[in-house]
């Protein structure tokens, strides 16, 4: 009777333990939008299976737990050429020595090393080559069939088309990642317009893979390291070692460092030693990979349903620290958008003072019931953002209020509105003065029209004085209305002035960019720029003729007809032109074809160039017909070399790349303009 009792229990709690499991795939794989961290979801997991077993002991069959599946409506599914499955999570030292245990049960004498490799969080992607050309991309899926995501990985600017291999099929394993400065700045985008941030670097890689809007995908700036070897018709290396040497030389990007292990002791060293050095790396590292580096053993080893058993996972556990919260302010962007922040009580994490925390919009503040007052658990989202992900309860003070999320705007007083399909409460007065500010700070910036020295501090002191008050008085400004500005002077004050002066020529993507409309970042307002002569043209077009565009599609179309429809948009626009803001045309379109030096090449740029920014020269590499990649490899035609320039030029001088000092460079772009 006890035993059918106890076995009962087990079985509803297994089963219940299953739906939770198979709720968080879901989030996870297929909807990009976890609710709970990594750990937690490995915890569930952990519980599962330690239940199957006991339900195993009583004789009972307990139906297998689900294996992951990131397939999704809208893309065609492909079989792999060989299996594609997940590595066994532990976040115990206790737990990699007993799998060194297992390998050594398994094998007895013969002898066998270990290869510690970073694991990076990222998507798994599977590459297939057919006889040294790009053939096809597919997400792991279940292990066995992929998604087709081609198409998206075709974007990746690191990724060779082709490779030395003449094999008729071979497969290349590695992640797709987003690194830290483009995660932040998609999500400060996002937020303004009133849309829900991603959670960490990885949700935002994976929404970006099944993005079927090819210019939001080259947007983001998608990047891939190599890190293994799938299915070959012809042998290639005996050693998993030899196998990321092999990957480097065929020109792929490769992880930042990777350890030879004789022994399980030294692995965890070498465990140790990626942990200390992790945060140096470009992409978020969330633990290490320890394998055994001899392939020939991989046959003998085998596998579970879900994972090798020849490989296993360590992942570091996620630094945490509980605070106090102090007070919930309330932040306006440039769209209007209301975001709440979380002020804390300073506290060390992940080697940083943190003070402040995300807290996203009202119904996260609403849901999880945050007060001010309470304490709470902080912990880094992917390393980068603050994040508050649990609320100590039992310590509450008995006098806690709800905090009521405010009806009216913070800074103007204007009414907040909810738009249909936003989780953010914007104000729409578009005089409000944050929403100014944050425009034109906005407008000025890098990715924008570039006006070197204009930055927060240069706005606030010029709105306070009265000189700054809409983006048409940035070029309104003249020497009397720096007379008196804190740190201004007059050889800063002619800098800055001439800064603006020569912005008035930047490339039209520029300012189509710098203008905000919704969904137009960078890359969409290049594609619109190639398309339109000027943005007299662009405001006259269609919302057929827009949607035409590769990249473009009904929604981003409708955003741009909108925009330009709005008066105060379009007077905007009239009164930059009357101030003599003229965007040049793109190169391409000024002298026809492109210059036989840049057109259809691959470039690379190391060190520091002395006349311009890095930003500045990918554009004018791109404007000629060429393409930037972060790596050297053997598809690389140019390095342009700047100043302490490091393994990028050892490895251009090695394979025979072309090398360009930055005068031949600056000599080669002015030669392209007169001959093209």
């Amino acid at each position: 009777m006890s035993t059918l009792l106890n076995s009962s229990f087990l079985r509803a709690k297994y089963e219940k333990l299953l739906a939770e499991i198979n709720l968080h795939d879901r989030l996870y794989y297929r909807e990009h939008s976890p609710k709970i961290s990594d750990f937690e979801y490995d915890c569930i997991r952990a519980e599962a299976e330690r239940i199957r077993r006991l339900l195993e002991i009583f004789g009972e069959n307990a139906r297998d737990i689900a294996i992951g599946d990131d397939r999704s409506g809208g893309f065609a599914s492909f079989a792999h050429l060989s299996p594609m499955m997940s590595l066994a999570n532990t976040y115990s030292r206790g737990e990699v020595l007993r799998f060194s245990d297992r390998l050594v049960a398994a094998l007895g004498d013969q002898k066998f090393s270990f290869v510690v490799e970073p694991k990076i969080d990222g998507i798994a992607i599977n590459l297939i080559y057919r006889n040294g050309n790009f053939s096809r991309a597919l997400t792991r899926g279940n292990g066995t069939v992929g998604d087709d995501v081609t198409g998206a990985i075709g974007t990746v600017k690191n990724l060779p088309l082709s490779i030395e291999n003449d094999a008729d099929a071979i497969e290349i394993r590695g992640e797709i990642y987003i690194d830290g400065e483009t995660f932040e700045a998609v999500n400060r985008t996002r937020e303004e317009n009133g849309l829900e941030p991603f959670a960490n670097p990885r949700n935002l890689a994976a929404g970006t893979v099944k993005t079927l809007d090819t210019a939001e995908i080259a947007s983001r700036n998608l990047k891939i390291i190599a890190y293994a070897i799938g299915h070959c018709s012809e042998n290639t290396v005996g050693l998993q070692s030899e196998a990321l040497e092999y990957l480097k030389r065929l020109g792929f990007p490769s992880q930042e460092k990777y350890w030879i292990a004789g022994d399980i002791d030294d692995a965890w060293k070498c465990v140790e030693e990626l942990g200390s050095m992790r945060a140096e790396f470009p992409y978020w590292t969330d633990g290490a990979v320890l394998k055994v580096n001899e392939l020939k053993f991989y046959g003998t080893l085998g596998a579970t349903a879900k994972s090798p058993r020849w490989a296993i996972a360590y992942k570091f556990a996620p630094e945490r620290a509980v605070t106090r919260l102090m007070d919930i302010t309330l932040q306006v962007g440039r769209t209007g958008v209301i975001t709440p922040v979380a002020e804390l009580e300073t506290v060390q994490l992940s080697g940083t003072n943190v003070s402040r925390a995300t807290l996203h919009n009202a119904d996260e503040i609403a849901n999880r019931d945050i007060r001010i007052g309470d304490f709470v658990t902080v912990e880094k989202a992917g390393e980068i953002i603050p994040a508050i992900v649990a609320v100590e309860m039992e310590r509450r003070p008995a006098d806690s209020k709800r905090f009521i999320f405010p009806e009216t705007c913070p800074a103007c007083g204007s009414k907040l509105v909810r738009l249909s399909g936003e989780v953010a409460w914007r104000c729409q007065n578009s005089c409000c003065l944050p929403q100014i500010k944050r425009r034109m700070e906005h407008f000025v910036s890098r990715d924008a029209m570039d006006i070197d020295g204009f930055g927060t501090s240069v706005i606030e002191k010029l709105m306070a004085a009265n000189k700054l008050n809409s983006i048409g008085d940035i070029y309104r400004l003249n020497f009397a209305d720096f007379d008196g500005l804190e740190n201004f002077g007059e050889k800063s004050t002619l800098k800055i002035l001439n800064a603006i002066d020569g912005s008035r020529t930047r490339p039209l993507w520029r300012l189509l960019h710098g203008l905000g409309i919704f969904g137009i970042g960078e890359q969409t307002a290049k594609v619109l720029a190639k398309k339109f002569p000027s943005i007299g043209a662009l405001m006259a077009a269609d919302p057929a003729t827009l949607e035409n565009l590769n990249g473009i599609g009904e929604k981003l179309s409708a955003s741009v007809v909108s925009f330009f429809r709005e008066p105060g948009n379009r007077k905007i626009v009239e009164d930059l032109r009357a101030l003599g803001v003229n965007p040049k045309k793109d190169q391409r379109q000024m002298h026809g074809e492109t210059a036989a030096q840049f057109s259809g090449k691959i470039f690379a740029i190391t060190g520091t160039l002395a006349s311009m920014p890095r930003q500045r020269a990918i554009e004018i590499i791109e404007d000629f017909g060429g393409h930037v990649s972060d790596s050297v490899s053997k598809n690389t035609h140019v390095l342009v070399a700047g100043e302490g320039g490091g393994s990028k030029l050892d490895r251009a001088k090695n394979l025979g790349v072309s090398i360009w000092n930055e005068e031949e460079f600056l000599k080669n772009s002015e030669d392209a303009r007169h001959l093209a």
